[in-house]
């Protein structure tokens, strides 16, 4: 008996923590200019997949502040005539009345806003989320990405592609056989490659401040721009 309450417990407590996430998925039809636009500032990973399709799919599953303030998240598509527009948010005004007895979040969530009262010792207007996207797109689709806190990684792609985040690495694949026009930038990280990059100019043995380098794969090709402001960057051979 003991055990079956315990059983019953667990699966009470895996169904009430699966019911504070939620998922978001829809496909898309791409233009012809095959440009995606990706704005999504608040995530933890972005992952993106190519595949053989003429089309995007979409996937975001995420929890606020324990699935109390998913509502806050909000999620928009622009079907526009030469561009597909993906732009997330988090409305702001929805925290103002959070309070917390600390700023900081369960392993694997990202605490954004929040101010801590030193007289209360308490957090206001605070989120704690966790977002993740997972989204396939064209092999030869031209990329836009930018993110604050995501930790960015592509799989696949060919086409030209511009991925920035603030806080999270930026980690691209790349076919050997194909050339690219190349940028890799970061602030206070890394770059790393075992890809045989032609740089423009010799990389300096221990920059100052961050690393900018610019250089080609074989001939050039389409524009790969990677940046990351405080964290590392990777551009890899393709397995």
């Amino acid at each position: 008996m003991r055990n079956l309450l315990m059983a019953a417990l667990l699966l009470w407590g895996s169904l009430a923590a699966h019911a504070q996430k939620k998922v978001v998925e829809k496909t898309f039809a791409l233009p012809a200019s095959k440009k995606v636009n990706l704005n999504l500032p608040f995530a933890n990973d972005v992952k993106l997949t190519a595949w053989d399709k003429n089309e995007a799919l979409v996937k975001v599953c995420y929890e606020i502040n324990g699935g109390k303030l998913n509502e806050a998240f909000v999620l928009r598509f622009e079907d526009a005539k030469d561009q597909l527009n993906v732009l997330a948010d988090l409305r702001q005004e929805l925290f103002k009345d959070v309070e917390s007895d600390s700023i900081n979040c369960p392993d694997g969530y990202r605490s954004n806003f929040g101010n801590y009262n030193t007289k209360t010792g308490r957090a206001t207007s605070f989120a704690c989320t966790r977002i993740d996207y997972e989204i396939f797109l064209p092999r030869h689709a031209n990329v836009t990405l930018e993110t604050i806190t995501g930790d960015v990684e592509a799989r696949g792609l060919t086409g030209p592609i511009q991925a920035k985040s603030i806080s999270g690495f930026v980690d691209i694949d790349w076919p050997t056989q194909q050339g690219a026009a190349v940028q890799l930038k970061t602030i206070t990280g890394e770059v790393y490659s075992d890809l045989e990059i032609a740089l423009h100019e010799q990389r300096p043995e221990a920059p100052l401040v961050g690393y900018d380098l610019n250089g080609k794969l074989k001939e050039g090709g389409p524009v790969v721009r990677l940046e990351s402001i405080s964290n590392d960057v990777y551009f890899r051979r393709k397995k």
